[in-house]
């Protein structure tokens, strides 16, 4: 090595000692707090708040590493003017150990510990949406206007290793009250221990604190909440990967129905951000014995995409009713039993697309698809479930319970709420809001005591416009096939349904639906109907259509045509002359009528099915008739013509065999629950007498003619007719 080259090194060495000397006089020849006053004026100048630092700033080096300890003791500041009794920060320490020859050498910053302690931070918004940590909005400098350079590459960082022994964070307090919204949150006592954080190793963090948020006129809800999680960064790559993830919350306060709620929470989680991206490998969320897991995928941060899956393990509904202290308003203690959930979806802010989903309740269970799309805007929703099974009835609320206890003297007992009138049936804003397909398929819909199989449906809606093409169901041993149309785009909606059943048996269902087999059957239905309005009134007086049905092999109750024509037939035998009219009122007590077919059809209109074709046949006699059925005041009127059968008396109906020859009229009127029937039997009488006094007559006369000789010059028969015209009118 030639002279130049040891006098160079010499030099290079003489110049690090130098300055390895002068680092480690600064704490003796500079006190850090003699800037206080410099430091506070500066604050004021640049933001316009001022500080105060009543603690002392330490700074100490020493020899081994160039090792510098910066130590700032307690410190305050405050905040804008108008918010002068609150201030703004403060810290009780902050203690930074840097290792300064690591740095110097090769730009590496090691530092051994970071220490917080005593931070608080108060943040108010006042009434009139000002802020204590912003004066408002400031008029921005004119710039001066420069030639357009091209951009110059990003320098590289000035940092080329970071080794950080830890940070410690103590007692860190945030506040914020929202005076304008009335609302306030507080996180207080909040700790953080990280480990040696270098980048590509795992640190290890652990952290806790307390949550308060208060909203005006609501009970508080705080939390206590604790984590841990190891945390590995790739500085050089953009990425940032959380290992374990483990969070415990305790809530209480709040509009819970129970004191406390305990959550666990655990997660792992990889993130790009360069390239914008999360995976959430497997996120668990607990309480109690319900849980949640989920595994999410996410992409871009301003418009986020997401897909994934949610998965509910089986738990018990009522059970954890139960345990926060809520009472079912169920009648069957069975119900909400088990509930599961299994589904995968795909997110965007434009769609929401469930491509598979599972979902049970009890023995109900759900398979499908759901979408709901063009979300920004007017949301279509396209929903496709196949269920195996719905009772409804096991989910029927509970009785109401016993009435209220008697008021005490002196006070009178509340007045039962008063209704203003009918609510409406359909919800207008509700449906003019809709644009959505349906297709569903239910194996079976059970409903107080009604049971549809294999009930398909597909419906839609558009711009108000509901559509159902069809509704489909087997209904006690029959079918049942709905199309309609529910026109919403008015403030009265109009409504059009034609309907069509096929051998349904008709026993069966009035007994599920009254208790009682008033009619029995097999129907043949078919309706076309429109109506409009909201309420039910207004859709049973404006409905309009027609209507026919046929029914096979079927019995009516409440229709006593052979009682009642026998209670007229034994009036008129037991005084005869008298009034030939027998009436009774309707009642299930008799064997009702029995036909083996009937057929009517008519027309609907303004609430009133009118009918002139009433057919009805059996061995015993034969019906045909015509009336209304008033369906707004709830009457029926209806006239009847039956004619007996002369076989009659071999059905074991003993004492009409002397009404088989004359048509008999029958009236039914009156109202739904109050039907009366009469049958008129004067023209029976009238018939029956003629006939009688005319043999009589004859007899006594001369008896019957000879062949030929009935029309010559009239005769005593032409007299005796005329007599009978004037006595019986005819």
């Amino acid at each position: 090595m030639g002279k130049t080259g040891k006098w160079i090194i010499g030099t290079l060495v003489a110049l690090v000692g130098l300055l390895i000397l002068l680092t480690l006089s600064l704490p003796f020849l500079i006190d850090p707090n003699s800037y206080k006053d410099l430091i506070a004026r500066k604050v004021q100048e640049q933001i316009g708040r001022q500080v105060s630092i009543p603690g002392d700033i330490g700074l100490k080096v020493s020899p081994l590493g160039l090792k510098t300890v910066f130590r700032l003791g307690e410190v305050r500041l405050s905040s804008t003017p108008k918010f002068q009794d609150t201030e703004l920060l403060s810290s009780r320490l902050v203690e930074i150990q840097l290792a300064l020859w690591p740095l110097i050498r090769s730009k590496e910053l090691q530092m051994n510990t970071i220490r917080l302690e005593g931070v608080s931070v108060n943040l108010v918004r006042g009434e009139d949406g000002s802020c204590n940590w912003n004066d408002g909005p400031t008029v921005a400098k004119e710039k001066p206007q420069y030639p357009a350079q091209q951009p110059e590459a990003k320098p590289a960082s000035p940092i080329a290793a970071i080794d950080i022994g830890g940070v410690v964070i103590k007692d860190l307090n945030l506040s914020f009250v929202d005076k304008q919204a009335g609302t306030s949150a507080k996180v207080n006592n909040f700790n953080l221990t990280a480990g040696r954080i270098r980048p590509g190793s795992p640190i290890p963090l652990q952290s806790d604190f307390a949550l308060l948020l208060d909203a005006s006129g609501q009970q508080p809800l705080t939390a206590r909440i604790n984590a841990q999680t190891s945390l590995t960064f790739f500085p050089d790559q953009g990425k940032l990967s959380v290992q374990g993830f483990s969070g415990n919350a305790r809530i209480a306060g709040g509009s819970l129905p129970v004191p406390e709620v305990a959550l666990a929470l655990t997660t792992d989680l990889d993130l790009d951000l360069r390239q914008e991206k999360a995976d959430i490998k497997k996120l668990t969320l607990q309480k109690d014995d319900i849980q949640a897991e989920a595994v999410l995928s996410i992409s871009g941060w301003a418009a986020p995409k997401m897909a994934g899956t949610l998965r509910i393990p089986a738990f018990s509904p009522r059970a954890q009713a139960a345990a926060w202290g809520v009472t079912l308003p169920l009648a069957n203690p069975e119900s909400l039993g088990k509930l599961a959930a299994d589904l995968e979806f795909t997110y965007d802010p434009a769609a929401l697309t469930i491509s598979r989903l599972q979902f049970s309740l009890d023995d109900t269970s759900v398979t499908g698809t759901a979408a709901a799309s063009n979300l920004q805007k007017q949301p279509l929703y396209d929903l496709a479930l196949k269920i195996n099974q719905i009772d409804l009835d096991r989910y029927a609320a509970t009785s109401p319970g016993a009435p209220p206890a008697q008021a005490t003297a002196g006070t009178a007992p509340a007045p039962p709420p008063q209704r203003t009138g009918e609510e409406p049936l359909l919800p207008v804003a509700l449906l003019r809001g809709l644009n959505f397909n349906a297709d569903l398929a239910i194996d079976s819909l059970k409903s107080g005591k009604v049971n549809l199989k294999n009930l398909k449906l597909k419906a839609g809606g558009k711009e108000g416009v509901i559509t159902i093409s069809p509704l489909a169901a087997g209904l006690y041993d029959g079918t049942i096939s709905v199309n309609g149309e529910i026109d919403a785009r008015t403030d009265t909606p109009r409504i059009h349904l034609a309907k069509s059943t096929r051998g349904i048996q008709l026993g069966p269902l009035f007994r599920d639906l009254s208790g009682k087999e008033e009619v029995t059957g097999r129907a043949d239905i078919n309706a076309d109907l429109t109506t409009r309005g909201l309420t039910r009134s207004e859709l049973t007086r404006n409905s309009n259509g027609t209507m026919n049905l046929a029914v096979a092999d079927g019995r009516i109750a409440k229709l006593q045509v052979l009682d009642t024509i026998r209670t007229a037939n034994a009036l008129l035998g037991a005084a005869s002359g008298a009034s030939a009219v027998a009436s009774t009122q309707s009642s299930t007590d008799g064997q009702g009528t029995t036909f083996t077919r009937l057929s009517a059809s008519g027309v609907l209109q303004n609430g009133v099915f009118r009918n002139d074709d009433l057919m009805a046949e059996s061995q015993l006699m034969r019906i045909a008739g015509k009336g209304s059925v008033d369906l707004v005041s709830e009457r029926i009127d209806y006239l009847l013509t039956i004619t007996l059968a002369r076989e009659i008396d071999r059905y074991g109906q003993a004492g009409l065999a002397n009404l088989t020859e004359t048509p008999i009229p029958y009236r039914i009127r009156g109202t739904f629950d109050h039907i009366e029937q009469s049958a008129a039997l004067e023209e029976i009488v009238k018939s029956q007498a003629k006939k009688v006094l005319v043999k009589e007559l004859e007899k006594r006369l001369g008896g019957e003619k000879p062949a030929g000789t009935q029309k010559e010059g009239g005769g005593a028969e032409d007299l005796i007719q005329k007599g009978l015209k004037g006595l019986f009118g005819k």
